[in-house]
């Protein structure tokens, strides 16, 4: 009898060190935003297979790479060859083609509306983020705010000398994005219409986001410059202590500013999809999850304004 009490008792005891040892497991695995498993509950899963096909923007990249991490269960490396990065026009492109399912985005520009609308696409929009429009100068540049007006009289060329904005007496070099680009299609929706920017000479039209900055911050040249982008993109995807961000009306881009509404160039970054996508697809399935709190959550882990409206 007691032989046989002592047989069950180390049973008793090697079961209970197996499920101590998959609780340790449990609580040691780490989401590929630093955050633990078992503090976030998962309420959709999906297979490679069942991930829509996604794109967007690349200040977006971050995001919506760690989305698929989480959704799929995959480190971030992994997730990321899981997802597209062809900027914004090109995933506007592919979107109307029907290359991918949905686009993480800025509202697209006019003619990318009219180019849908001639395939006979439309868009259907899900506002996810709140982001910044900014606009950033050489860090040596004495002025620290600038009015809307102002920043529309720089991108007309009605105003061509730092000076007259209270700095040095230095030309202003006001560079420019490429057609098309989320930025410039920002510069339009929130500075000044299209047909009233002065036209840009070849070397100031920038085609990447990254290459703005680095004109900006560069030491050649530079100390008159002035570019703009978006707020989490210039301060942590391509951060540089050579430029600095400039206060609108008064007001100094950061996430509360921008959270708050009280920054004049909020940016409502989107997801995207063509109107009649299946209403049981896994796109709308996506779309539910990012607007939920755990997407929410996601977005502000990892440095970005979620829209909780």
């Amino acid at each position: 009898m007691k032989k046989a009490m002592a047989i069950l008792l180390a049973l008793f005891m090697l079961l209970s060190l197996c499920a101590c040892g998959k609780d340790n497991e449990t609580q040691n695995v780490v989401s590929p935003t630093g955050v633990s498993a078992a503090d976030t509950p998962q309420s959709l899963h999906l297979t490679v297979d069942e991930l829509p096909i996604i794109d967007g923007a690349t200040a977006l990249a971050p995001y919506y790479e760690a989305m698929a991490a989480r959704l799929l269960g995959v480190d971030i490396e992994e997730a990321r060859t899981r997802v597209l990065c062809s900027t914004t026009g090109a995933a506007y492109e592919n979107l109307i083609d029907g290359k991918v399912d949905m686009v993480f985005c800025a509202l697209p520009s006019d003619e990318q509306v009219s180019a849908a609308r001639e395939r006979g696409v439309e868009f259907e929009y899900h506002h996810i983020l709140n982001g910044g429009f900014v606009f950033f100068v050489n860090k040596d540049n004495p002025v620290d705010s600038l009015t809307v007006e102002q920043l529309h009289d720089i991108y007309s060329g009605a105003i061509t000398n730092w000076k007259e904005l209270g700095g040095a007496d230095e030309p202003i070099i006001a560079y420019q994005r490429d057609e098309g680009s989320g930025s410039q299609t920002g510069l339009y929706r929130f500075v000044i219409p299209k047909d009233e920017v002065m036209e840009a000479p070849t070397e100031r039209a920038i085609a990447d986001m990254g290459g703005i900055v680095d004109a900006v911050a560069g030491f050649d040249n530079s100390a008159g410059a002035i570019g703009y982008s978006y707020y989490y993109y210039v301060a942590s995807m391509h951060y540089t202590d050579r430029i600095k961000l400039l206060a609108v009306e008064g007001v100094v881009p950061g996430n509360d500013t921008i959270g708050d509404g009280s920054y004049p160039f909020v940016n409502h970054s989107q997801i995207v999809i063509r109107k009649g996508t299946p209403a049981d697809s896994n796109v709308y399935k996506v779309i539910e999850w990012v607007k939920s709190e755990e997407g929410a959550r996601l977005a502000e882990e990892n440095g970005y304004v979620a829209n909780r409206m």
